[in-house]
């Protein structure tokens, strides 16, 4: 190499390591940013809306990663609208817990009652019903079991106020609870369909 193509790239280099170092402050400061916004939020949108709120969290460790591949404009990038996405996140909070409450409580009338009842006939019962083979029995049983695991998963989830789960495991339940009946030909009582 010659001496001025050395001393165009001294100069380059010297000229680029600043612009580098205050990306690098521009995306760490995007993405405290972002962090702090949805630090604020996060508790209760991962018990309201999960799906929304790991699509934040996503974001933040995607920058982060950015970050450490030195791509600081893509961490630029992937963060700026994220405070923005956090605060109508956090602005829709009400109304989904509201929805969900609302959702629980139509499922918590017809459940418990139902979950007995059923508990009660399949405890009861020994042997598959008549064109039931021992198989699909076995098989039936089985869901049972996890379904009701489920129902109790549900519960302590709406307990704990996290009601995105509590409904998610419920409409599962309610689910496993027609396939069952279905299965042990057992009538499916109206607030199941």
């Amino acid at each position: 190499m010659n001496r001025l193509t050395c001393g165009v790239l001294a100069l380059m280099t010297v000229l680029l390591l600043p612009a580098c170092g205050t990306q690098k402050k521009a995306a760490e400061t995007s993405i405290a940013a972002a962090q702090t916004v949805y630090d604020q939020i996060k508790d209760q949108a991962m018990k309201l809306a999960p799906d929304e709120a790991k699509v934040i969290e996503d974001a933040i460790a995607a920058a982060r990663a950015d970050v450490k591949k030195g791509d600081f404009e893509a961490a630029i990038e992937g963060t700026k609208d994220l405070p923005t996405k956090a605060k109508e996140l956090n602005d829709g909070l009400p109304a989904k817990a509201a929805e969900l409450k609302t959702a629980w409580a139509s499922l918590n009338a017809v459940l418990p009652g139902a979950v007995a009842t059923l508990n009660k006939k399949m405890g009861a019962m020994t042997r598959p019903p008549s064109g039931m083979d021992k198989a699909r029995f076995a098989a039936a049983k089985t869901t049972w079991a996890d379904t009701k695991t489920k129902w109790g998963e549900a519960t302590t989830a709406a307990q704990n106020g996290r009601w995105a789960e509590a409904v998610t495991k419920a409409v599962g339940v309610k689910a496993s609870m027609v396939q069952v009946m279905t299965a042990m030909k057992m009538p499916v009582p109206k607030g199941l369909k």
